[in-house]
């Protein structure tokens, strides 16, 4: 098995079409092959700030009483689609732009989490992938000895967020 990364072209911008507050339903996905499921109000304000290349990034679950984040989206390469979110507490998540789809993969307390948010027409589709950070299965390629690592997926959440008016 052979993968080819082509990476050139590929990067877009966040730009004015990312402004605005949008709402949805997150959905909780918890146990694979099952029906257990929760959902919860969710929240995404995406703002402009003095600062240029600087964007409010706040995200609000159930309602800004309970759980509040209010985090800066800073470009750092706009022409090569890199970004941070900072949560203004020494925490830098690197997140990549591919087109229109903003990507972040990190690691907190044992889970490996990818984060997505994509933008598309009229709805930004947020999702995030969590795993064991431990491999659960290594398998090897006996024709090209490779080794590949199988991770366990424990949750995925979802939510399609509309622009509010």
């Amino acid at each position: 098995m052979v993968l080819f990364l082509f990476t050139s072209g590929i990067f877009s911008q966040i730009n004015d079409s990312w402004i605005g507050i949008w709402k949805g339903e997150l959905v909780i996905l918890n146990e694979a092959g099952t029906d257990k499921m929760s959902s919860i109000h969710m929240e995404l304000h995406i703002t402009k700030t003095d600062s240029a290349n600087i964007y409010n990034w706040r995200i609000v679950y159930k309602d800004s009483t309970k759980d509040d984040r209010k985090y800066l989206l800073r470009t750092i390469d706009k022409k090569n689609g890199k970004y941070v979110v900072d949560e203004k507490d020494g925490i830098l998540l690197e997140a990549n732009l591919f087109e229109n789809t903003l990507v972040s993969r990190f690691e907190v307390e044992n889970s490996l989490l990818d984060i997505s948010y994509k933008l598309d027409a009229d709805k930004i589709v947020f999702e995030v992938i969590s795993s064991l950070v431990k491999p659960t299965s290594s398998t090897l390629s006996q024709l090209e000895q490779v080794q590949v690592n199988s991770y366990t997926v424990t949750s995925i959440q979802r939510a399609y967020l509309f622009r509010s008016p």
